[in-house]
């Protein structure tokens, strides 16, 4: 299991420091910025863990199997800042393990690149709305396969850690490493489409 300090700074690196790098590099208002560096990464934290435990609830269920616990956000109001899961029943088959363990990734995966189909058109001039799609669409699922990475190279038994010995380590490994370079791809563009935006017209925060 990993550190709580080893996790603070991968959200860091992966969540917060691209929010930061997209509004610095952009032309919205400061009062704009400083509210959505200060609540996206609340509502990252809010939706990380949910999301990928639904993506296992989803699998699980189109492998025939059936779930009969879970646990889809840590009690943070009881001062609990990480554990979530479920409880899978009915996998009897390799196939069907793997598909239970790979879901999120598989997720991940479709998420940043409709993250990219939809931020790539800069359809929207908001502040709030550029950070909270990037977030949801990109930094999460870039997030999701950097924890479990480093998880997986620190001996933690997870996801990463199931699927590789169903596939095996080479097998594994070159997905992990695509993944990577796809969710660092993916960030680096829009980085790059959103220097300067929306431009040095009147800065107001528009709907889509």
């Amino acid at each position: 299991m990993q550190s709580g300090l080893l996790t603070l700074v991968q959200i860091l690196l992966v969540v917060v420091t691209p929010l930061i790098v997209l509004y610095l590099r952009g032309n919205w208002r400061l009062r704009d910025i400083t509210a959505c560096l200060c609540l996206i990464p609340v509502l990252w934290y809010l939706t990380y863990a949910p999301i990928h435990e639904w993506s296992h609830v989803v699998g699980t269920y189109l492998a025939g199997g059936s779930v009969t616990d879970y646990k889809l956000i840590p009690r943070f109001w009881a001062g609990e800042f990480g554990g979530a899961w479920i409880t899978p029943a009915g996998l009897t088959h390799p196939w069907q393990k793997l598909a239970m363990s790979s879901a999120p990734y598989v997720a991940d995966l479709a998420s940043i690149a409709a993250g990219m189909s939809v931020l790539r058109r800069r359809a929207s001039r908001n502040a709030w709305v550029v950070g909270l799609v990037f977030m949801l669409l990109c930094l999460r699922p870039a997030f999701d396969f950097v924890c479990e990475s480093v998880g997986l190279l620190n001996g933690f038994r997870g996801d990463l850690y199931n699927i590789q010995v169903i596939v095996g380590e080479p097998a594994l490994g070159s997905f992990v490493l695509v993944s990577l370079g796809v969710s660092l791809l993916a960030i680096l563009t829009i980085l790059r489409r959103y220097a300067g935006f929306p431009g040095n017209g009147p800065l107001q925060s528009r709907s889509w």
